[in-house]
């Protein structure tokens, strides 16, 4: 049996799943950092950090929450003129800018810390 979707449906359905996603995510941040089960803006900042997400075309579900994930702890970081001119002026897609982003804030921390560099 095959079922056939309009697209309506479909939007409908990938719409239920991200905000599905969205929600567990959320209880497991929550779960695992109690500093933030008390912060009321938590969700709304994840459904918006995810709709930057699907606008700017994120495809790698770990990216993806990382992504949202480092905006539970630093809310809109992705909204700041630094971060938009790195993540949308860059020369290669908005989610490629991001993972260079991470490399680059990863080498720095480990740098700061006398580890050696990957």
């Amino acid at each position: 049996m095959v079922i056939k979707l309009s697209q309506q449906q479909l939007e409908q359905l990938t719409q239920r799943e991200s905000l599905n996603y969205i929600k567990r995510l959320h209880e497991v941040i929550v779960r695992n950092s109690p500093s933030l089960s008390d912060d009321n803006e938590l969700l709304t900042r994840l459904k918006d950090a995810d709709e930057f997400l699907n606008i700017h075309d994120f495809h790698n579900q770990e990216v993806k929450t990382d992504f949202l994930i480092m905006n539970a702890f630093e809310p809109y970081f992705y909204k700041t003129k630094a971060m938009q001119d790195w993540l949308l002026n860059g020369e290669e897609s908005t989610e490629s800018e991001y993972i260079n982003y991470q490399q680059i804030r990863g080498n720095l921390v480990k740098r700061m810390f006398g580890e050696a560099n990957e």
